[in-house]
C-alpha cells in the first residue's frame, strides 16, 4: 500500500468514527490532507465528508475540535452540486469556527465577523439548527466583546428559546432548568463567587445528566463542566498553593493543543484565584499571582490574551504596590500599559477603561499629575462606548457606576491642582450616559449618513438597534471618523458651556460633588464668563445612616394618597433638610463665591447635583434668618452639560393658546381621585389655554366630551405635528415610582383605552423617548408634570434619568417635574400661578415658576385676577416647604 493509498484508509476510518474523535485525532485527519495534492479530488471530499459528519449536518460540534475547521474549509475545493446540503453546512460550520475564535481570545475583527454571520443567516435561514448555530455564534461574539452584559444576553436568549420549546417536549423541565441555572452563573462569575459556581456547576451537569438524550453541544458540556470544575480550584480564595498547583497540572492535561496559549490560560486562571477577585491582602499569595501573570505574559502570543496577560501584570504590580505602602514596581506598571495600550482597538477594547484607570492611579502615585488626568479622561471614553453599545440598564448598571465615580476621581486628580478646566470635563463624561446613550442612538442614521455609510443607516432603520452586531457596526463606523469620535465620547468643550448658558440666560453651571468618610465634598462654578472656580464643602456628604439620608426617605416615601398624621415631624424633618443644604451648599455658593464675582444681584445658576445629591431640594436651602435660596437666586437643574448644551441649541418654542391639558383621569384602579388637581388643571385650561383640549375628569366628576385622559390620547398628542396640536402639555395625574437597589420604574398613570381593563394606562419614560424619536419634527415648548416623582431616577446608579429628563432628551424644549410625591391641594394653586405668570404676564418657563414659589413664600401673596375661588380657598400650608419645591424646572 502506498503512503497515498494509507492516508485515504486513515481518512476513511476517522470518518467512520467523527462523532468520537478527539482533538489530537483531527489534528492528525487534517495534518494527513495536508500531505496530498492540492487538485487531489479526495482532498475535497475527504475535508468536506468530515464536516458534514463532525456537525451531523449542520448541528453543533464537539467544541474541542472546532479550532480545525477553518484548516477544513480552507480545503474544500470542487463540491458536486448533488450535495445540496454543503452551503447549509458550510455555514454552519463556519459560525462554529468563529465562535470557538470568540471564546478562545483571537477573533481579530469582530466586527468583520459579525457582518459576515449575518450573511451566513441568509444562507441558513431555513434550517432551524443551522440558524441556531449562527445566532449563538453571535451572542458568543457579543459576550466576549461586551463581558458579563453579553454573557447575560447568551443566558436570556437560551431561555427565551427554551421557553419557546413545547409542554410535550421530551426534555423542556430539564432545558429550562439549564438556561435559568446558565443566567445564575453569569451573575456568580461576574460578582467572583466561586464557591457559587461551583454549586451551580454541579448543578448544571446534573440538569444535563437528567436529559433524555445526547448531542455533541451536550457532550462538549459534559467536557467543559469538567474541565471548569478543575480551574475553579485555581480561583477559589480558600485553595492552598498545593491545590492550586494540582489543579493548575489537571487543568494542562485537559485535551487540547498543547499550545503556549493553552499554557497561558491556565496561568491567567491560576493568577486570578490568587487575587480573589482584587481583594487579597496576603503578600506572598500577591507574589505568585504576579508569577502566574509573567509565565502567561512570556507563553501567551500575539493577540487578545497576550493584551489580557499583560494587563493582568501591570494591575497585579500595582496591587502589590498599595499593599506595601511604596511606589516600587510602578515603573515597570507605566512600561506594560504602555505596551499594552497601542495594542488595544481604543475605547471600544473591553480592557481599555481599566487599564488607563489603571495608567491614571499610577501617575497619582508617581506625582505625575498630566500623566493621571489624562489616562483618567481616556478611561472615559470608554465608559461612553459601553453606554452606546448597550442601554439595557439591567446590565449597564455597573460599568455606570464606575464611570460616575471614575469621573468624580479624575475630577478630584484635577482639583488637587487647580485643573478646573479639566475639572468640569471629568465630572460632565460620568453623568447621564443612559439618557445620554437613549438620545444619541436615536440620532445614529444622521450621524452614519454623514461619515458616507447610507447603507448602515438603512440597516438601522430597517432592522432597529437591538441587535448587538449591528449597534457595534454601527458605532465603529460612526467613530472611524476623529470628528464623530469626539462628538460623541468627549464633553462639550467650555466654549460651547458658556454658550449654552448666555443663551439659558444663567450666570454659571454648577456641578455638585458629594463628599466621602476621608474627602470633603466640592462645588465646581463655570460661569458664563470668567475663570472656572472651585469651594471645598465638608458638610457635603449624603451616606447611607447618615440624616440627610433619613430626611430623604421620608420624602421618598411620602404618598400623596396617604398624607402622614400631625406630629409625625416630616415637616420638621425637611426644615432640617434645608438647613443643611444651606449650610452644606447653597450658603457657601451664595454668600462666597457670588457676592464676590456678581455682587448686588440675583445670580441665575444651573445645578449639575452628582450621585445622591440630585434629590435635594436645593432652592429651598435656608438660611439662618428663615431665608430660602428662591429668594435669592434662580435655580434651574440639568442633567448634564452635555444636554443642556443640545438643549441650547433648539430654537424657542413660544406658547400659545393651544395646549392638551389633563386632569386627574381615571385610572380604573385603587388610586384617590384628585379633587384639587381636577380643579386646577380646568382653571388652567379655562383660563389660559382657550383654544386648547381638556382630557380626564372635570371639576364634577363627569368626563370630559374632548376625551377620557387615556394613554392612547396622551401619545397620539405627543406624536401629533399639526400646528393645532400646540406646543403645552399639562399633566395633573398621578405618577408612581418603584424603586430599587438599582433600578425602578416610573410612569404616569392615565386612563385605560379599555375601561374593563385590567389597571391604567402607564406612559413611562421608553415610550416617551420612543413616540417622539419617531416624529423629529414635533416641537414641544414645555412639558409641565403636577404629578408625583416625575423627576425620581428610574435607574439608582444613573440619577439623572426619569420621566422628566426623558422629555428633554425627547426634545422638549423646558420641563417642570417633581422630586417627591407632591400634595394635591398645594400643587393645584402653585400650578394656576405658574401659569398665570407664564401666560397673563409673559415669562419664560424658568421665571414664572420661580415666582409662583415665591408667591406661595408670601405671606402677603394676591389673589391671581382668574383664579377660581375653589382654588383661592384651598390657602393652608401653602408656605410649607413639600408644598412648593419639589417642582424642578430643566432645560430652557
Amino acid at each position: 500500500m502506498t503512503e497515498l493509498d494509507e492516508i485515504l484508509s486513515r481518512g476513511e476510518t476517522a470518518i467512520a468514527g467523527a462523532r468520537a474523535l478527539r482533538e489530537k485525532d483531527l489534528a492528525a485527519f487534517v495534518a494527513d490532507l495536508a500531505l496530498l495534492p492540492e487538485d487531489h479530488p479526495e482532498r475535497s471530499r475527504l475535508a468536506v465528508t468530515m464536516l458534514i459528519a463532525l456537525t451531523n449536518g449542520g448541528g453543533p460540534a464537539p467544541t474541542d475540535v472546532m479550532a480545525h475547521f477553518d484548516q477544513l474549509l480552507g480545503m474544500v475545493g470542487h463540491v458536486p452540486s448533488s450535495l445540496v446540503i454543503w452551503p447549509q453546512v458550510r455555514a454552519s460550520v463556519r459560525a462554529q469556527s468563529l465562535m470557538h475564535a470568540a471564546a478562545s481570545n483571537e477573533l481579530r475583527d469582530p466586527v468583520a465577523a459579525e457582518r459576515e454571520l449575518t450573511d451566513l443567516l441568509e444562507v441558513g435561514r431555513d434550517f432551524p439548527t443551522v440558524t441556531s448555530m449562527i445566532t449563538f455564534a453571535q451572542d458568543t461574539i457579543t459576550a466576549t466583546e461586551d463581558g458579563p452584559a453579553g454573557m447575560s444576553r447568551i443566558a436570556d436568549a437560551l431561555r427565551t428559546k427554551v421557553n419557546a420549546l413545547p409542554e410535550n417536549h421530551p426534555a423542556t423541565s430539564q432545558l429550562r432548568e439549564f438556561g435559568d441555572l446558565l443566567k445564575d452563573m453569569t451573575v456568580a462569575s461576574r460578582d467572583f463567587d466561586p464557591v457559587e459556581m461551583r454549586g451551580l456547576l454541579q448543578r448544571l451537569q446534573e440538569t444535563t445528566d437528567a436529559l433524555p438524550f445526547d448531542t455533541g453541544t451536550l457532550e462538549s458540556f459534559t467536557k467543559a463542566t469538567d474541565e471548569f470544575a478543575s480551574l475553579l480550584d485555581l480561583v477559589d480564595p480558600a485553595s492552598t498553593s498545593a491545590a492550586r498547583d494540582a489543579a493548575l497540572d489537571t487543568a494542562r492535561a485537559t485535551p487540547g493543543d498543547g499550545s503556549a496559549n493553552d499554557r497561558a490560560r491556565m496561568h491567567l486562571m491560576a493568577a486570578t484565584g490568587c487575587f480573589a477577585g482584587g481583594e487579597e491582602t496576603d503578600l506572598a499569595r500577591v507574589d505568585e499571582g504576579i508569577g502566574h501573570f509573567r509565565e502567561a505574559v512570556a507563553l501567551s502570543q500575539d493577540g487578545e490574551l497576550h493584551v489580557l496577560a499583560v494587563n493582568g501584570l501591570a494591575i497585579a504590580l500595582f496591587r502589590r504596590s498599595e499593599l506595601a505602602g511604596s511606589t516600587e514596581g510602578l515603573e515597570e506598571v507605566r512600561e506594560l500599559l504602555a505596551h499594552s495600550l497601542p495594542l488595544m482597538d481604543g475605547p471600544r477594547h473591553p480592557q481599555w477603561a481599566l487599564a488607563n484607570e489603571v495608567a491614571a492611579s499610577v501617575g497619582h502615585r508617581l506625582g505625575d499629575m498630566g500623566a493621571s488626568v489624562t489616562f483618567g479622561l481616556s478611561a472615559q471614553r470608554s465608559y461612553v462606548w459601553r453606554a452606546l453599545l448597550d442601554s439595557d440598564p439591567a446590565e449597564t448598571r455597573h460599568s455606570i457606576k464606575d464611570a460616575a465615580m471614575s469621573a468624580v476621581e479624575t475630577a478630584r486628580r484635577c482639583m488637587s491642582t487647580n485643573n478646573l478646566t479639566d475639572a468640569v470635563r471629568a465630572l460632565d463624561t460620568g453623568r447621564g450616559l443612559l439618557l445620554f446613550a437613549e438620545t444619541e442612538l436615536r440620532a445614529m442614521p444622521a450621524r452614519l449618513k454623514a461619515v458616507g455609510r447610507p447603507d448602515l443607516a438603512e440597516r438601522w432603520q430597517r432592522e432597529g438597534r437591538d441587535s448587538a452586531g449591528l449597534r457595534r457596526e454601527v458605532l465603529t463606523a460612526v467613530l472611524g471618523n476623529p470628528e464623530s469620535m469626539a462628538g460623541l465620547l468627549d464633553p462639550p468643550s467650555h466654549g460651547e458651556m458658556r454658550t449654552a448658558l448666555a443663551s439659558a440666560g444663567a450666570d454659571a453651571l454648577v456641578y455638585l460633588v458629594p463628599g466621602d468618610h476621608m474627602r470633603p465634598g466640592a462645588l465646581v462654578v463655570l460661569p458664563k464668563q470668567g475663570p472656572a472656580a472651585m469651594m471645598a464643602l465638608p458638610e457635603l456628604q449624603v451616606g447611607k445612616g447618615s440624616e440627610v439620608e433619613r430626611y430623604l426617605v421620608a420624602l421618598a416615601d411620602r404618598s400623596r394618597e396617604i398624607e402622614p398624621p400631625p406630629g409625625t415631624g416630616l415637616r420638621e424633618s425637611v426644615e432640617t433638610l434645608c438647613e443643611w443644604a444651606w449650610n452644606a451648599a447653597i450658603g457657601p455658593l451664595l454668600e462666597t463665591y457670588f457676592a464676590r464675582t456678581i455682587p448686588g444681584t440675583e445670580p441665575r445658576i444651573v445645578l449639575v447635583p452628582m450621585g445622591d445629591l440630585a434629590r435635594i431640594p436645593w432652592q429651598a436651602a435656608r438660611r439662618a434668618d428663615g431665608t430660602h435660596a428662591v429668594e435669592l437666586a434662580a435655580f434651574s437643574q440639568a442633567v448634564s452639560a452635555r444636554l443642556f448644551c443640545e438643549n441650547a441649541k433648539k430654537s424657542r418654542i413660544k406658547a400659545t393658546s393651544t395646549a392638551l391639558v389633563v386632569g386627574d383621569p381615571n385610572t380604573e384602579s385603587p388610586a384617590v381621585p384628585l379633587t384639587a388637581a381636577r380643579e386646577e388643571a380646568y382653571a388652567v385650561r379655562n383660563a389660559f389655554y382657550r383654544a386648547g383640549r381638556y382630557v380626564g375628569r372635570r371639576p364634577d366628576n363627569s368626563t370630559s366630551p374632548s376625551g377620557r385622559g387615556t394613554f392612547t390620547e396622551v401619545r397620539e398628542w405627543l406624536a401629533d405635528t399639526a400646528p393645532q396640536a400646540g406646543t403645552t402639555l399639562h399633566l395633573a395625574c398621578h405618577g408612581r415610582f418603584r424603586g430599587g437597589e438599582s433600578s425602578g420604574t416610573a410612569e404616569l398613570l392615565l386612563a385605560p383605552d379599555d375601561p374593563a381593563g385590567p389597571g391604567p394606562g402607564e406612559l413611562d419614560a421608553a415610550e416617551i423617548m420612543r413616540v417622539l424619536a419617531a416624529v423629529p419634527e414635533r416641537r414641544i415648548g414645555l412639558v409641565v408634570m403636577a404629578a408625583c416623582n416625575t423627576g425620581r431616577s428610574i435607574h439608582g446608579y444613573d440619577e439623572a434619568y426619569s420621566l422628566g429628563t426623558a422629555f428633554l432628551a425627547a426634545g422638549a424644549r423646558t420641563v417642570l417635574s417633581t422630586h417627591w410625591a407632591i400634595p394635591d391641594e398645594e400643587t393645584s394653586a402653585l400650578m394656576f400661578v405658574f401659569h398665570h405668570y407664564l401666560r397673563a404676564e409673559g415669562l419664560p418657563p424658568w421665571d414664572a415658576l420661580r415666582k409662583a414659589q415665591l408667591w406661595m413664600l408670601d405671606p402677603k401673596r394676591e389673589r391671581p385676577p382668574l383664579m377660581p375661588d375653589t382654588l383661592a380657598s384651598r390657602e393652608a400650608n401653602h408656605h410649607d416647604v413639600v408644598a412648593w419645591a419639589g417642582f424642578v424646572h430643566g432645560g430652557h
